[in-house]
């Protein structure tokens, strides 16, 4: 069975030599000095595949739903360009970013945006879309730099997703178990000691710093401090009460 074809993602404007904004007029004019005098249509000698592309642009082109239509896509497809150009600066250095005083110095623990004077509720990074909402208590967090969790601890194993500041994709993990501070989970990612990352599973979505490594086979045994946590809705018990 012969594969399909590709969609067209060459501009249609640029294959008939007109700007965006131009008039249908300008476009039937250009449409027609291309197949005529530029002689491109095949009764002329003109290759059939470049032919074909210009009457299927013209077809879009020509006509104003298909067009107004084409032209959101344009703006879709420009939009999520600057997006990934914005997702690619993530690891822009910060020389002062120190994720555990992200609150003091107000930048997002784990991409070192600048963060909004006034936050709304549930709030996100701008940029990386990591929650911002503080761990429940600094007070227990002190413990967890020590690598010794003064808050209980809940077995949780489940499968997570991790991102590392630096890297735009995101790795698979395994969550072993949480408390209020703190995390350990099992990663193959190149997790670095006092490096933040973002932990997302089906109950809560958090950034944390990595306070101790541990070889476990061909994984490494992370074992974070929270900084940010947000605890999804739908997931009563899983760690907190959504309420609380």
């Amino acid at each position: 069975m012969p594969a399909s074809p590709r969609p067209e993602r060459r501009n249609l404007y640029r294959q008939l030599y007109v700007q965006p904004e131009a008039p249908a007029e300008v476009l039937k004019a250009s449409y027609r000095a291309l197949m005529s005098s530029l002689r491109l249509h095949p009764d002329l000698g003109g290759p059939h595949e470049v032919a074909a592309q210009l009457n299927a642009a013209y077809a879009v082109l020509s006509d104003p739903q298909r067009r107004a239509l084409y032209d959101q896509m344009l703006k879709r497809r420009a939009r999520q360009r600057s997006e990934a150009a914005t997702a690619g600066r993530l690891a822009e250095p910060v020389a002062d970013h120190d994720p555990l005083l992200w609150q003091e110095q107000r930048r997002c623990p784990l991409c070192a945006a600048r963060l909004m004077l006034q936050p709304p509720r549930n709030p996100r990074c701008v940029r990386c879309d990591s929650p911002l909402t503080p761990a429940p208590s600094a007070a227990l967090a002190e413990g967890e730099l020590l690598g010794r969790r003064r808050g209980d601890r809940y077995l949780r194993p489940q499968d997570a997703q991790l991102r590392l500041a630096d890297k735009l994709e995101s790795f698979p993990a395994r969550v072993k178990d949480l408390s209020m501070t703190g995390i350990s989970l099992l990663v193959r990612a190149p997790v670095k000691l006092g490096s933040p990352f973002r932990v997302q599973a089906s109950g809560f979505d958090a950034v944390a710093v990595a306070v101790a490594l541990r070889p476990q086979g061909q994984r490494v045994c992370v074992h974070a401090r929270l900084v940010t946590l947000q605890v999804l809705r739908q997931a009563r018990g899983t760690l907190v009460d959504a309420e609380a």
